[in-house]
């Protein structure tokens, strides 16, 4: 597919605020005039969860036909797409970064292809200027006539240079091409959440933000400028909550026990039913949407899950219906579905593709010899008692105890903050609505797949996003813990540790610090700063709840030697006025980040871009990470 080049015109606005060591500074709006489409009509994003339908589909709203998750609806009776892609019949390319050798000073990623199943194994060929590489092919996968392969691939970092590598598959012209840095370069990174939209956004909230690609447009031109090493998708790469909608599931949310609704069985129509629904959803959003579909191919991506990859919620909800046959089943492909397209691998590879945990699929990775990015996968395991297992959480330490001594900076991605404002008001009215049955309070909902299936369950409509948040009760202690086990990592490898999530549908920035005043921000090894940025897509929740969450984030005390508290980020909003109700620690617009190294000073520059007013490009808030000085 051909992308246009865009025209923008940048314009420079200035704010800034200094606290305990970080520096905040606001700059570059960059403006967009061009908004041009490229798919065809009938694969352009509905209504409902970015979803493509096919060509002769005429439902633009609501929920897709039934037969619209039938393989053969997209590909012919030899695993040929019926929309052509490319001319070679083949399905991506996406591409991953996987890691940096710091042995052999090489560059690690992979690219996935879908391919026709009566095809031999394409070639995959790339090319850093000076040398060809091929990537080296495994079968990943299948479905149906569609075979999914991973292509291993390393180049050498040069020492000083930074490459442009272009890679291409069997004879097809089409060339793709992503960015090395060299071995002493800065890395650049860019971080976004919430990739689609909830079920209750309406067609005209969505055209009132400027649709899916604004925020797209403008990460895509950034990358033009500088490009990015990597791409971080920090959950909700897709929203998988549309599945509910079907009359499959009927006959088990008509059940009324608990104990029989978590009895009854995963049957083979659900099954079949959930599996098709994963792939073709897959197929539909990372091959068929204009600007995501462009970034997979150009900027090497490492993901994480959250709760919209299986399905809202994931892992807050009451035992009777996390561990039911069927939510069981369900978790079973969502995740075969995500190793497949988000991890390039499957179960009984990702160990051997670096993959960690008791369970789930956890990863660290290095960003050069400076930075190491932690990955954590927090729904996996989770339940109601634990986010992450305790056996996860003591192998993931081994790893951060391990790192190399070069490692100045880790940046941990938790898909939800750790740092963030409390509610323990509303978390414990809806724990009360709980227990006298009420089932019909929407104080700020997020999410519109809860209300379609918990109301059925008779449950309240918001104690699983509340039961989500690292600062809900039943998860204070093992978060307070995982902060005290991150700061025993800092102290003895003196590195500054980062938080970095999203989920919550608003910017803003925060930090675990230190309770003694004498100590400096560069010696505080408490210190733990907390990048909060979201979402890339999604609607901002309402004011209310941004109100809620500003009033209820003041400082708290983790133990008697550390402290939180959210930043003043946001003196000003992207129009340069007062922010909302002078909410100035979280701001209710859609939003990604970009980070890069300094070589100079080693701080990381970390930019949280909020969504302009007129719907063209961004306002940038800058936010400074030290590094760590341990006496």
């Amino acid at each position: 597919m051909d992308f246009p080049i865009l025209n923008k015109d940048q314009v420079d606005k200035e704010q800034s605020y200094t606290s305990e060591g970080l520096t905040f500074q606001g700059a570059d709006l960059i403006a967009d005039d061009s908004n041009t489409q490229n798919i065809p009509n009938a694969y352009r994003s509905s209504a409902v969860q970015g979803n493509v339908l096919p060509e002769n589909s005429t439902n633009t709203q609501g929920t897709p036909p039934y037969d619209s998750y039938n393989y053969y609806s997209y590909f012919d009776d030899r695993g040929c797409p019926l929309r052509k892609m490319r001319q070679d019949d083949i399905l991506g390319p996406t591409i991953m970064f996987v890691n940096t050798d710091l042995q052999t000073a090489e560059w690690v990623g992979s690219v996935m292809l879908l391919v026709p199943g009566f095809y031999t194994s394409p070639v995959v060929t790339f090319n850093d200027g000076f040398m060809q590489y091929y990537g080296q092919p495994t079968i990943i996968g299948s479905f149906e006539k569609s075979i999914f392969y991973r292509y291993d691939i390393r180049i050498p970092l040069d020492i000083n240079i930074e490459k442009n590598v272009k890679y291409q598959i069997n004879d097809v012209p089409t060339q793709y091409n992503f960015t090395i840095p060299s071995q002493t370069g800065n890395w650049r990174w860019n971080f976004w959440t919430c990739n689609g939209w909830s079920l209750n956004v309406k067609d005209e909230e969505k055209q009132k933000l400027g649709g899916n690609d604004v925020l797209w447009e403008d990460l895509l031109e950034k990358h033009k400028i500088a490009p990015f090493h990597v791409m971080l998708g920090g959950g909700d790469q897709l929203y998988c909550d549309l599945f509910w909608k079907y009359p499959v599931w009927n006959d088990w949310l008509d059940i009324s026990s608990h104990e029989m609704r978590k009895s009854a069985p995963f049957t083979a129509e659900m099954e079949n039913f959930i599996d098709r629904f994963y792939f073709l959803h897959y197929i539909l959003n990372y091959f068929y949407t204009s600007k995501f579909t462009e970034a997979m191919t150009t900027i090497p991506f490492s993901f994480v899950i959250d709760d919209h990859d299986i399905f809202d919620g994931w892992g807050s909800y009451p035992d009777y219906l996390h561990n039911s046959c069927v939510y069981q089943g369900i978790k079973k492909y969502a995740f075969k579905y995500w190793l497949l397209f988000q991890a390039h691998t499957n179960h009984d590879l990702s160990r051997q593709h670096g993959y960690f945990g008791y369970q789930g699929y956890s990863w660290l990775k290095q960003f050069g010899p400076n930075t190491a990015i932690l990955g954590t996968d927090t729904r996996f395991e989770r339940t109601m008692e634990y986010v992450i297992s305790p056996e996860t959480t003591n192998v993931t330490m081994h790893k951060l105890h391990n790192l190399p001594v070069t490692v100045k900076h880790l940046q941990v991605i938790t898909g939800v903050p750790v740092a963030y404002p409390r509610l323990t008001i509303v978390e414990g009215a809806f724990t009360f609505l709980t227990k006298s049955k009420a089932t019909k309070l929407s104080i700020f909902q997020k999410d519109g797949a809860f209300s379609s299936i918990c109301n059925a369950f008779g449950e309240p409509e918001l104690l699983d996003d509340l039961n989500d948040h690292w600062t809900a009760d039943i998860h204070l202690k093992e978060r307070n813990e995982l902060i005290l086990r991150l700061q025993e990592v800092s102290k003895m490898k003196s590195m500054r540790v980062t938080f970095v999530a999203g989920d919550v549908h608003c910017a803003g920035a925060g930090r675990f610090a230190s309770q003694h005043p004498h100590i400096a921000p560069e010696n505080d090894y408490r210190l733990m700063p907390q990048i909060i940025s979201s979402a890339i897509m999604n609607v901002p929740p309402p004011n209310a709840v941004i109100r809620m969450c500003h009033y209820s984030a003041k400082k708290y005390e983790v133990d008697r030697n550390t402290n939180e508290m959210m930043y003043e980020l946001f003196k000003t909003d992207v129009n340069g006025k007062s922010p909302p109700n002078n909410n100035k620690k979280l701001l209710g617009r859609r939003n990604y980040s970009s980070f890069s190294e300094d070589p100079l000073s080693g701080s990381i520059f970390a930019n949280i871009h909020v969504q302009n007013e007129n719907n063209v490009g961004s306002v940038s808030y800058q936010i400074t990470i030290i590094p760590l000085h341990c006496n």
